[in-house]
């Protein structure tokens, strides 16, 4: 229950940053820069309500194997020191505490969603793929946010705004994916058990 509403807490208040600032798609600033400033608060409760909320997910779904308790705590740590550690106002990226931000989001982004996929496991098959399609999204807009940092120009778009909108594209499906997290954890999403005579096919069951 508690990570169910969490998710859809941390759902809100992400679309409040963007509303709070006036920036929807194609964003104007990165995500991060969310936090800097006197609504910064905002950013900080999201990023934090979010890792409880996914670790609160895990916890509550039973997930265990496949180290998926690693996986979320390592992710959710990542959120939390993302929280705490702001980026530069100007979103460039060149102070220490602004490196350190930026590694703990790419932590974050890269590692949560592993952890939520691999706790999905024990879902419905069509859980599972969701989530193992969203993995494989997020990765390609970190790529092309890895790209962005290194000054390549994507979709027309500068370095800076290539970021932003590789960024934004990734967290919001990360948004996306706890949400689908949160529903999957109901108890008639759960894949059902093995049958006595040991035939699993009832684990694929949509």
């Amino acid at each position: 229950m508690v990570g169910r509403l969490g998710a859809v807490v941390g759902i809100l208040l992400c679309l409040g940053m963007q509303a709070v600032n006036s920036d929807f798609f194609p964003p104007r600033i990165s995500i991060s820069q969310y936090g800097v400033g006197p609504r910064g608060w905002i950013f900080t409760c999201w990023a934090v309500g979010l890792a409880v909320a996914a670790k609160a997910l895990q916890v509550g779904s039973g997930a265990r194997r496949y180290g998926v308790s690693r996986w979320i705590t390592v992710g959710g740590l990542g959120l939390v020191v993302m929280a705490v550690v702001r980026t530069d106002a100007d979103g460039l990226q060149q102070s220490l505490h602004a490196k350190v931000h930026m590694g703990a989001s790419f932590v974050a982004l890269a590692v949560l969603p592993i952890g939520m996929a691999l706790a999905m496991n024990q879902a419905r098959a069509r859980w599972r793929r969701t989530g193992w399609v969203l993995v494989v999204l997020i990765a390609g807009s970190l790529i092309m946010v890895l790209a962005s940092a290194a000054g390549m120009s994507t979709l027309g778009l500068d370095g800076p705004d290539s970021w932003a909108l590789w960024q934004a594209l990734a967290v919001s499906m990360d948004m996306v994916f706890v949400g689908a997290f949160a529903i999957s954890t109901f108890p008639g999403q759960q894949a059902g058990p093995p049958s006595s005579d040991g035939d699993t096919a009832t684990l694929g069951k949509r």
